[in-house]
């Protein structure tokens, strides 16, 4: 039999989220992916969100994220999500991007982290300019805690409260689409 493409499995992936989101009554967009994620914005009662899909068929531990804009997004834009696609299971975690990456990494509120990365951000940018040399970013996250073990810690109940500032929903779709963890949001 032989192997999927990637390419073909993150299709699936965005797939089911474009389906979990309209089954909660959101509008989508598909967008240039020269924004700075891969092409899905949701809008429901005056709420946009923008999702960058990461469908994880076999390895659940870690993610890639490719590029200055992507970069940029993920650290200091306030409405960027990760949605993450739990294949075979048809599961779609749902993670504010900021919270999620600090919570995994455990990067404390001392550090000057994102200070830092802006800088190397601007710096790159600005060498890239001047000295006609392309740079093409790309950061590698390794996580603390694997997307399926984070599932099933949700469902038990027995998770660190703090995460629930990153991830205030988990859906499940077996043959219909199933809210199978959820924050009251304030």
């Amino acid at each position: 039999m032989r192997e999927k493409h990637g390419s073909s499995i993150e299709k699936v992936g965005v797939g089911l989220v474009c389906s979990v989101e309209t089954f909660k009554g959101c509008n989508i967009n598909l967008v240039k992916r020269t924004s700075g994620f891969n092409g899905l914005s949701i809008y429901k009662s005056g709420e946009v969100r923008k999702i960058e899909v990461k469908t994880m068929e076999k390895s659940d531990y870690w993610i890639a994220i490719n590029g200055f804009t992507a970069i940029d997004k993920l650290f200091f834009e306030r409405d960027y999500w990760l949605y993450f696609v739990l294949l075979p299971e048809n599961t779609i975690i749902m993670a504010k991007a900021l919270p999620f990456i600090k919570y995994q990494l455990n990067l404390s509120k001392d550090l000057n982290f994102l200070d830092e990365l802006e800088d190397w951000v601007k710096s790159t940018k600005k060498l890239s300019k001047s000295s006609g040399l392309k740079f093409i970013p790309r950061i590698n996250i390794k996580f603390n805690k694997p997307i399926r073990e984070l599932v099933k810690n949700f469902i038990s109940g027995n998770y660190d409260k703090n995460w629930e500032k990153a991830i205030p929903e988990i859906w499940q779709n077996r043959s219909n689409w199933e809210k199978i963890f959820s924050i009251e949001q304030m």
